[in-house]
């Protein structure tokens, strides 16, 4: 039987807003898949068949959901945002929240994944508020996937979670748990409360609609939406924030179009919106979310989201709309990591090849597109992208350390012998304690010592 793939597209984009046709449609068939697997399903189309019907249990919602759902975030993620929430917005915050007299914060992070960046929020309230016993807080946390909120609730992380973070960070604000995780500090973890919410369901969606919330933070996932549930889900935004409330998206998502009911704002070098209209009175607290209790996170209850697709370069528009504006050097260089983070090579390299477009003479740019084409197994190109780097900075350590070990996968051990040394000299223009940059917390002194013992079995030096 052929299966109307066109259907079934349009029934994932009706229950979860994403668009995933063209070359998506592979990335939920397999989806698919496991999800039949896991139902007791002959196949991919017999539970194609079944979204179809439009019978889908709790059960089966919630086994979508894993299967749908791509999660991947840490704490403090973009350096730059949250540089900008603890040095401008949350002070700012905090300030005309104090000269009301009204010590409350009402926070919501829109896809919060496993918790990590509501978490990541509760230590900077922590930190800017010695008085945070008089506040009332509320840091909600929602995500269409129940599992993912359970390990949110729980509040127990891996080493992967803290990439980008330096140790002590652990050990003040977690302890270590027998299995070698990190539990966060209960005190912190209190703060927090999380719920299930599709973005993609208006009439859950409507409960939003209050201007209660001081922030919200809605970041790497509109971008995975088609371009009216986007449309959709940012009014419901703009509604639930209040009048001097601030909103933070990913630097890929910033867009004119979607967001022309908000006022762009440039913070630390990133962008946040906030909402653009005459004041409003304040509700009381009780009525943002109309709505009964949140289910806990531990409950059995229906979540997905789709797999994510990268964002077309325009939202569609009539004859009547201007073209959107091309995407910011910023924006298209946040989509590349992105993509390559979640091993979507193909899609990597070419978000990558904007980003040298619109900045020719940026080294992190061909660095990046270096680092692509080798886990893609284009070794010529990939050197060529990394010399390209080490033109524009000669100084450039990791491009360098990496063209010499293609260099030396080669056979060509001259030539390799000619980056190490390069890279040793590099690093020892640098004080010893410092991080490397894009080396993932290896220090000057750490990676020197390296260098110098793969020469050394190399017998290069």
């Amino acid at each position: 039987m052929n299966m109307a793939w066109d259907s079934v597209s349009a029934a994932v984009e009706r229950l979860f807003g994403l668009e995933l046709r063209g070359d998506r449609l592979p990335d939920l068939k397999r989806a698919l898949q496991k999800a039949a697997q896991n139902l007791g399903l002959a196949d991919g189309q017999a539970c194609a068949k079944l979204l179809l019907s439009g019978k889908l249990d709790r059960t089966a919602m919630e086994v979508l959901a894993n299967q749908l759902t791509v999660g991947e975030t840490y704490f403090f993620r973009d350096e730059e945002a949250f540089a900008a929430l603890s040095t401008q917005i949350l002070p700012e915050l905090i300030a005309a929240r104090r000269r009301a007299g009204d010590h409350c914060l009402r926070i919501w992070s829109a896809a919060c994944c496993t918790g990590e960046e509501v978490h990541s929020i509760g230590i900077l309230l922590r930190q800017l508020l010695p008085d945070i016993a008089d506040w009332h807080i509320t840091l909600l946390g929602t995500d269409l996937n129940a599992g993912f909120l359970r390990k949110a609730a729980e509040a127990v992380y891996g080493q992967w979670s803290f990439r980008g973070t330096p140790a002590e960070f652990r050990t003040r604000y977690f302890q270590r748990a027998e299995d070698g995780r990190y539990a966060l500090s209960p005190a912190i973890r209190r703060m927090a409360s999380f719920t299930v919410l599709n973005l993609a369901d208006g009439t859950a969606m409507a409960r939003m609609r209050s201007g209660a919330f001081d922030l919200i933070l809605c970041r790497n996932v509109l971008m995975y939406f088609s371009p009216a549930q986007a449309a959709k889900v940012t009014g419901v935004l703009h509604a639930a924030l209040h009048q001097d409330g601030w909103l933070a998206v990913a630097p890929c998502e910033a867009s004119p179009v979607m967001f022309a009911r908000f006022r762009l704002a440039h913070c630390a070098g990133t962008i946040f919106y906030r909402k653009d209209r005459p004041p409003v009175p304040r509700p009381a607290f009780e009525t943002a979310l109309a709505a009964p209790a949140p289910t806990p996170a531990t409950a059995d209850v229906p979540a997905a989201r789709a797999i994510p697709a990268p964002p077309s370069a325009a939202p569609n528009s009539t004859p009547m709309q201007a073209p959107e504006a091309p995407l910011p050097a910023q924006s298209l260089a946040a989509m590349a990591r992105a993509l390559a983070d979640q091993q979507r090579m193909d899609e990597a390299l070419t978000w990558c090849d904007r980003w040298v477009a619109a900045q020719k003479l940026d080294p992190a740019a061909h660095y990046l597109r270096g680092m692509i084409l080798t886990e893609t197994g284009d070794v010529p190109a990939a050197c060529a992208a990394f010399e390209r780097s080490l033109y524009i900075a000669p100084d450039g350590v990791m491009a360098g350390l990496a063209l010499a070990g293609l260099e030396r996968d080669r056979g060509r051990e001259r030539q390799a012998v000619r980056h190490y040394r390069n890279v040793l000299a590099s690093l020892g223009q640098l004080p010893l304690e410092v991080d490397v940059e894009y080396a993932e917390g290896v220090t000057v002194r750490q990676l020197t010592a390296l260098v110098k013992d793969m020469l050394s079995l190399e017998k290069l030096a």
